[in-house]
């Protein structure tokens, strides 16, 4: 498992306490490299369209449950 901070866990904590039902195009790339990180994996970025939110959803809900170890 990939190491973080307590600088990162906040910078993540911050970030995601921002995205509800809408992913900035802004924070996707740091979104899915947050994923790939926590993952280990390097899966390729998903494009922005409606039939890759299950992809998104995959992400968004990894990281949560991710700093759900942090509360």
């Amino acid at each position: 498992m990939v190491e973080f901070s307590k600088e990162e866990i906040g910078v993540i904590k911050e970030r995601m306490s921002k995205i509800t039902t809408h992913i900035p195009n802004h924070q996707a790339k740091w979104l899915w490299d947050t994923y790939n990180r926590i993952k280990g994996t390097n899966e390729r970025q998903p494009c922005s369209c409606g039939s890759s939110g299950n992809l998104w959803k995959k992400g968004v809900d990894t990281i949560n449950v991710f700093l759900k170890k942090y509360d």
